[in-house]
């Protein structure tokens, strides 16, 4: 499960599917482009995007996509690209 939170308010919760492979993939396309990123948008004008070291939050696109589609994103520690 994904959602955001602040101490505005959180977005809604994203499942991910029963059989889903949790990728760079599957965590940029629908759980951030179809799921969080539009919930987060719009609520906050702006927010800081952070995340743990999860392998699939590590991936290249990921991390490039959310470079570009958050106002304030901390990198991962030990990125992997």
């Amino acid at each position: 499960m994904s959602v955001g939170v602040s101490s505005l308010g959180k977005t809604s919760s994203h499942f991910v599917d029963l059989v889903a492979k949790i990728d760079g993939w599957y965590y940029r396309i629908v759980l951030l482009m179809e799921g969080l990123l539009p919930d987060i948008h719009g609520y906050f004008e702006y927010f800081t995007f952070q995340q743990n070291g999860a392998p699939a939050h590590q991936a290249r696109e990921a991390v490039e996509l959310l470079k570009q589609a958050t106002p304030d994103f901390i990198l991962p520690v030990c990125p992997t690209f």
